[in-house]
């Protein structure tokens, strides 16, 4: 027969023993905090956090604790038992110019910050750069600090020829989690994507070269990051810093929004000429400014021609789905066609010689920002996805002074993403398109995520 269960006074005894009992048990749970090995079992053990597994974060779970024994588990106290892994991402820096130079800097600043706060050991293993004219590299699997760098740079004996496999191999026995960071326009350089990608290495960079260029060449590098699980961050190669990849990629196509039309303007030169540009002014004299300001190229006709803007239109394209090359979209560039082809004489500079030369056509774009004001029109220079129609085009267009691409200041780039979701009005991103600060905090923040997903 059953009878209820009635439970019975615990003696003083008794209690004192359960307390005791529960201090050991916490003693013992503290412990394991800096020797998870020596924790004992059932009481407290280390366990992969099930809200993140991909992040790596270990915490504390607790097993048959009784409730005597203090606080719960959801405590301030209890919440100071939790541990953080500690995950080492080596890296190797290729190119130390205006923006590699940069994120060096920036890496200095903030590496005990993000092993505080996220976990990361950041570890600068190898750097790549020019020396006496040849190609030098800097390893160290301990890391390098900028004042290591410069030091060696200075000390004949130290580093060796640069050998940009055997460093992204440096880098991955240096720890597993590695990425090699491109930050030049070399086409050399870029060639080495796919092996590093092959090798498992992740790649982060700015460079435009493999994500506008080859089609067999891209397609390969993504294969090859499907196959050995290596990323490849490329955010800043359109936009700078500003978050236009990722918002295309993360925000919209990947919580299957359908894009209709992606627009922008993409080149912070370009930008500032036609922000600045009014009717009266002189074409020339604006490209003058731009010059003088440090916006364009050394060879003006690199930012006039729209082929950056172009290289940038065909990587959009490409993260859509649209297999398209280079030649595949037409562009209206602003260099004149006499121009084009055109060599300056000898011992001139080429900025000052062009500019000079454009004073011939400065009454044509005259003509044209006049035609657009008189209708309430601003000129700005766009790329365009019609994703609808499957073409791509960069050119010179007209739009209303009550649009979004009418109210650009300075040298803003601005992106609109018109898709079934976001209608009648497109989503919008806009700031700063250009800059070494922007540029390499962008390509940090691609090292991060990635870090972040080891």
């Amino acid at each position: 027969r059953w009878r209820p269960i009635t439970r019975a006074a615990e003696s003083p005894t008794m209690m004192r023993t359960q307390a005791v009992a529960a201090v050991l048990i916490l003693a013992l749970g503290s412990a394991s905090a800096f020797a998870p090995g020596y924790a004992a079992s059932g009481v407290l053990s280390r366990a992969k956090s099930s809200l993140s597994p991909a992040a790596g974060t270990s915490v504390l779970s607790a097993a048959r604790l009784p409730l005597r024994a203090g606080r719960s588990m959801s405590s301030p106290a209890a919440s100071s038992l939790q541990m953080k892994d500690t995950t080492k991402f080596a890296v190797g820096l290729v190119g130390t110019g205006v923006v590699g130079g940069e994120l060096f800097k920036q890496f200095d600043a903030t590496k005990a910050k993000l092993l505080k706060d996220d976990g990361i050991e950041l570890v600068v293993a190898a750097v790549a750069t020019v020396r006496d004219g040849k190609p030098w590299m800097l390893c160290d699997a301990k890391g390098l600090s900028v004042s290591d760098y410069e030091k060696a740079l200075k000390d004949d004996s130290a580093g060796e020829d640069s050998d940009l496999k055997k460093m992204a191999e440096f880098c991955k026995k240096a720890s597993p989690n590695a990425a090699m960071l491109d930050c030049t326009a070399a086409e050399a350089v870029s060639e080495m994507y796919l092996p590093w990608l092959e090798m498992g290495v992740n790649v982060c960079t700015p460079n435009k070269k493999v994500g506008s260029g080859d089609l067999k060449r891209y397609k390969a590098c993504k294969a090859a990051m499907e196959k050995t699980g290596a990323q490849w961050g490329y955010e800043t190669t359109v936009g700078a810093g500003l978050p236009i990849i990722g918002t295309l990629k993360t925000d919209l196509l990947a919580t299957g929004d359908v894009p209709k039309k992606i627009e922008g303007i993409f080149s912070g030169t370009l930008s500032y000429i036609f922000n600045t540009y009014k009717p009266g002014m002189a074409f020339s004299e604006v490209i003058e400014d731009a010059k003088n300001k440090g916006f364009t190229e050394p060879d003006p006709r690199d930012d006039l021609s729209g082929t950056d803007v172009q290289r940038k239109v065909v990587i959009v394209a490409r993260e859509c789905g649209l297999d398209v090359e280079m030649k595949d979209v037409p562009v209206d560039s602003l260099v004149p066609e006499a121009l084009q082809s055109w060599t300056p004489p000898e011992g001139a500079k080429v900025a000052d010689a062009f500019i000079k030369e454009m004073k011939a056509f400065d009454a044509d774009k005259e003509q044209q920002i006049k035609a657009a004001m008189d209708k309430g029109m601003c000129l700005r220079y766009v790329g365009v996805v019609d994703l609808e129609a499957k073409k791509a085009k960069v050119t010179l267009a007209e739009y209303p002074n009550t649009h979004p691409f009418a109210g650009t200041q300075w040298a803003d780039n601005i992106v609109a993403f018109g898709t079934e979701r976001y209608v009648p009005q497109p989503l919008v991103v806009q700031g700063p398109g250009a800059g070494a600060a922007v540029t390499a905090a962008g390509v940090y923040a691609d090292v991060i995520r990635i870090a972040k997903s080891c």
